[in-house]
């Protein structure tokens, strides 16, 4: 028998997890998905109503109200666009953090956009102008890529246009032979979105920009949940 590592070696004493405990972590992915949803709404939301005109985690909308105010007004047009260029780069530098991780990826995503929610509160509070709404954006947009290494339902959850039409197509059956179980996924996700959106619109309402610190303080609990969720996906 050749020399090798011995049994006690710890590298040969780590197991993978059971098809069991990644079925239940995968589960808890689609919950988290719903939760990353409903607090892109609360974010819109909240957006709305301190800057107006503007749908801080929809940049598909935010391109209608640049089309839309452009003949009559140019500081709303300018606004939109700016707030999707800070989508966009909150996008792009996420994915530039969470290139090369290997390991609990997601949960480096939700730490740094929780991380700029923060940093949007702090800026409402010093009263810097501007600031607040592109921190805002940018957060939204670097939330998008939590699930970009997975499925495609997951990767569109934060999108209600997208959940819309992807409900539609597994109402008819037309994408791939979709089952009352996609049915139900895609109107979670609309339905956590519009859950969201009320409650942003509650929190603003009842403490103003103290609900800054709400979205921050979920993205906090979120990444926590994202990191046990990660956590049970390791060898032991």
């Amino acid at each position: 028998m050749g020399k090798g590592r011995p049994m006690s070696d710890p590298g040969l004493l780590r197991r993978r997890p059971s098809s069991l405990e990644v079925g239940r972590a995968q589960r808890a992915l689609v919950q988290l998905a719903v939760l990353l949803a409903a607090l892109a709404g609360l974010v819109n939301a909240i957006g709305f109503l301190a800057f107006g005109h503007v749908f801080l985690a929809s940049p598909e909308a935010n391109a209608t109200v640049l089309g839309a105010n452009l003949p009559q007004s140019y500081a709303v047009a300018l606004f939109a666009g700016a707030m999707v260029l800070s989508f966009v780069a909150g996008v792009t530098l996420m994915t530039l953090i969470a290139h090369r991780a290997t390991q609990f990826r997601r949960t480096l995503v939700l730490l740094t956009t929780a991380l700029v929610l923060v940093a949007a509160y702090v800026a409402v509070q010093a009263h810097i102008a501007f600031a607040p709404a592109v921190f805002l954006a940018m957060a939204m947009g670097g939330a998008h890529c939590v699930f970009e290494r997975d499925n495609s339902d997951l990767q569109e959850a934060m999108s209600p246009s997208a959940q819309i039409a992807r409900f539609g197509e597994a109402l008819a059956g037309g994408r791939n032979g979709a089952n009352h179980r996609q049915i139900g996924l895609h109107a979670s996700f609309w339905l956590a979105f519009l859950f969201g959106g009320l409650l942003g619109a509650g929190a603003w309402i009842a403490s103003d920009a103290r609900s800054f610190a709400v979205a921050a303080g979920v993205a906090g609990v979120l990444t926590l949940r994202t990191w046990l969720i990660e956590r049970a996906l390791l060898p032991a």
